[in-house]
Protein backbone atom coordinates (compact mmCIF):
# COMPACT_ATOMS: atom_id res chain seq x y z
CA UNK A 1 0.00 0.00 0.00
CA UNK A 2 1.03 3.36 -1.06
CA UNK A 3 0.90 6.02 2.17
CA UNK A 4 -0.84 8.99 0.81
CA UNK A 5 0.61 12.59 0.14
CA UNK A 6 -1.02 13.74 3.60
CA UNK A 7 0.83 11.36 5.38
CA UNK A 8 3.68 12.02 3.80
CA UNK A 9 3.52 15.90 4.47
CA UNK A 10 2.56 15.27 8.01
CA UNK A 11 5.40 12.32 8.71
CA UNK A 12 7.51 15.42 7.27
CA UNK A 13 6.59 18.14 9.13
CA UNK A 14 6.88 16.22 12.43
CA UNK A 15 10.73 15.40 11.10
CA UNK A 16 10.91 19.07 10.58
CA UNK A 17 9.35 19.93 13.92
CA UNK A 18 10.97 17.39 15.77
CA UNK A 19 14.76 19.00 14.72
CA UNK A 20 14.06 22.23 14.84
CA UNK A 21 12.69 21.86 18.57
CA UNK A 22 16.09 19.36 19.53
CA UNK A 23 17.80 22.36 17.41
CA UNK A 24 16.53 24.89 20.11
CA UNK A 25 16.73 23.20 23.07
CA UNK A 26 20.58 22.11 22.63
CA UNK A 27 21.11 25.89 21.72
CA UNK A 28 19.23 27.03 25.10
CA UNK A 29 21.29 24.17 27.23
CA UNK A 30 24.47 26.26 26.50
CA UNK A 31 23.97 28.81 29.02
CA UNK A 32 22.45 26.60 32.24
CA UNK A 33 21.20 28.83 35.21
CA UNK A 34 19.50 25.93 37.55
CA UNK A 35 21.83 23.15 37.94
CA UNK A 36 19.59 20.68 40.40
CA UNK A 37 22.00 17.92 39.05
CA UNK A 38 24.40 18.65 41.71
CA UNK A 39 22.50 18.09 44.84
CA UNK A 40 24.51 15.33 46.92
CA UNK A 41 21.49 14.02 47.79
CA UNK A 42 19.71 13.28 44.23
CA UNK A 43 23.12 12.00 42.83
CA UNK A 44 22.97 9.35 46.03
CA UNK A 45 19.47 8.60 45.42
CA UNK A 46 20.39 7.75 41.66
CA UNK A 47 22.76 5.55 42.62
CA UNK A 48 20.98 3.83 45.09
CA UNK A 49 18.11 3.51 42.11
CA UNK A 50 21.16 2.04 39.81
CA UNK A 51 21.67 -0.37 41.77
CA UNK A 52 18.45 -1.67 42.52
CA UNK A 53 17.73 -1.69 39.16
CA UNK A 54 20.96 -3.54 38.30
CA UNK A 55 19.87 -6.28 41.35
CA UNK A 56 16.95 -6.33 39.67
CA UNK A 57 17.64 -7.21 35.92
CA UNK A 58 20.68 -9.91 37.85
CA UNK A 59 17.99 -11.61 39.80
CA UNK A 60 15.91 -12.00 36.29
CA UNK A 61 18.97 -13.31 34.27
CA UNK A 62 19.85 -15.86 36.82
CA UNK A 63 16.08 -16.61 37.16
CA UNK A 64 15.50 -17.25 33.45
CA UNK A 65 19.14 -18.87 33.06
CA UNK A 66 17.85 -20.96 36.22
CA UNK A 67 14.64 -21.99 34.46
CA UNK A 68 16.30 -22.52 30.81
CA UNK A 69 18.89 -24.78 32.15
CA UNK A 70 15.84 -26.84 34.35
CA UNK A 71 14.13 -28.23 31.02
CA UNK A 72 17.68 -29.86 30.09
CA UNK A 73 18.18 -31.84 33.03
Amino acid sequence: MIPSTTAIARRVTDAVQTSVLAVVSWLRAEDVEDDRGSDSSEKAFMVILAIALGAAVTTAAVAFVASKTALFQ
